[in-house]
């Protein structure tokens, strides 16, 4: 009867999103709907992601090596200091795992199903909802398993995303390092929701602004009818968030569109610049304003995933012209900046050959450069006196005049 009742349902839902994005608040909005039920996150994705799926569902060990691998899937406690089973999370017993893992196939979609359906029937509801944001690095994985299901991302100004992650602690140590963290999650992610059929993007900012539009709209496109009771949140905002964390304390309050834009009062004028300058063109993609015309295209070398170790020597170089992006691919580069050492931050390639060529290359970039009078910025936390060959040795002398410590 229950693997009838199972199949008969509609697809569960996922919610995925950069984190501080709104992913909770959503989700506590979802699951006070009367047929839809969200526990806490799962992050089953991301485990899976780390082992060989197809071990998990041998037809010979099922369910044994399913349960070890669910069983070992802990979540860190911040209030606690500690981390907590998965299944303790959602109020499970091993035993009551192995019992639904008995009356199932094998497969990876039954795995996950152990956990959030009994937590659905628990609630009295009828459909389940699983949110965990950095699933949003785990999409082509969910897809696969779950080839009908909504996937819904939460999009929010990443500036206020940015400033939000540098308040929790396992968040950013710095703006600029959310800032790139969020730039490299969502380029790696936008492919997909522009491809996928059954994918769907709302923004944050429509959430509190206009809750009974931007939930109507979303009803519609997973097949549910929208229900008043969806802005009441104060119920399944604490249950979401079972483990009392401040961080999600405002998914089970009264909704607050003063938490927009908070950026432009709490962000330093040297971190809005860089924000716009390391993400403009990301923010233009969403919809999301610019305050800065930039005039001058700038490259990070050896790239942008650096900037976050050198944020306190980025945030005060003296240029406010320069943006990292392009908007047309015929634009020319007119500013570089260089991060790190040579070889302590791997300009070059391991290969000695490679190495020199690519070394090459960099110095007639660096030579062209300085003919067409073009900036040059190179930012050093400290000096490297250890030898680390002549290539190496060449750009560093090339670099000299440039240098910022």
């Amino acid at each position: 009867m229950l693997d009838t009742m199972v199949t008969a349902a509609k697809e569960p839902i996922f919610i995925v999103g950069a984190p501080r994005s709104g992913t909770t608040l959503l989700a506590a909005m979802l699951a006070a709907h009367s047929e839809l039920s969200c526990g806490p996150e799962t992050h089953f994705f991301r485990w899976l992601s780390t082992t060989d799926p197809a071990s998990l569902i041998q037809e010979q060990n099922w369910p044994e090596l399913a349960q070890e691998f669910l069983f070992s899937i802990t979540l860190p406690n911040f209030s606690k200091n500690e981390r907590t089973p998965l299944i303790e999370k959602y109020e499970l017993s091993k035993a009551e795992i192995q019992a639904y893992l008995g009356k199932q196939p094998p497969s990876i979609r039954a795995l996950l199903s152990s956990v959030t359906v009994p937590f659905m029937q628990r609630n009295h509801k009828k459909r389940w909802v699983e949110k965990t944001p950095d699933h949003i690095n785990q999409l082509e994985l969910i897809r696969n398993y779950f080839p009908q299901s909504p996937i819904i991302r939460i999009m929010r100004d990443p500036r206020d995303v940015a400033l939000s992650m540098t308040k929790v602690p396992w968040g950013a140590e710095s703006i600029l390092h959310a800032l790139v963290a969020w730039k490299q999650m969502d380029l790696a992610s936008d492919p997909f929701f522009e491809g996928d059929y059954n994918s769907y993007t709302l923004h944050f900012e429509d959430l509190l602004t206009s809750p009974q539009t931007t939930l109507h709209k979303l009803c519609e496109f997973i097949g549910e009818g929208y229900e008043e009771n969806m802005l009441n949140t104060s119920s399944t905002g604490k249950q979401l968030n079972s483990a009392n964390v401040a961080w999600k304390s405002k998914a089970s309050q009264p909704i607050d569109p003063s938490r927009i834009g908070v950026w432009r009062v709490e962000l330093e004028p040297p971190q809005k610049l860089w924000a716009e300058a390391l993400i403009g063109d990301r923010l233009r993609a969403h919809g999301y304003s610019l305050d800065e015309s930039f005039e001058q295209v700038g490259e990070i070398i050896p790239g942008y995933s650096l900037a976050p170790k050198y944020a306190a020597e980025l945030e005060i170089l003296p240029f406010k012209n320069v943006r990292f992006w392009k908007l047309r691919k015929e634009e020319l580069t007119t500013v570089k900046v260089f991060l790190g050492d040579p070889s302590g931050e791997k300009w070059l390639a391991e290969h000695k050959a490679q190495s020199f060529i690519k070394a090459l290359q960099l110095a007639i970039g660096i030579s062209l450069d300085r003919l067409r009078n073009n900036s040059i910025y190179w930012v050093r936390q400290d000096t490297q006196t250890k030898w680390s060959g002549y290539a190496a040795a060449l750009l560093k002398k090339l670099l000299n005049p440039y240098q910022i410590i």
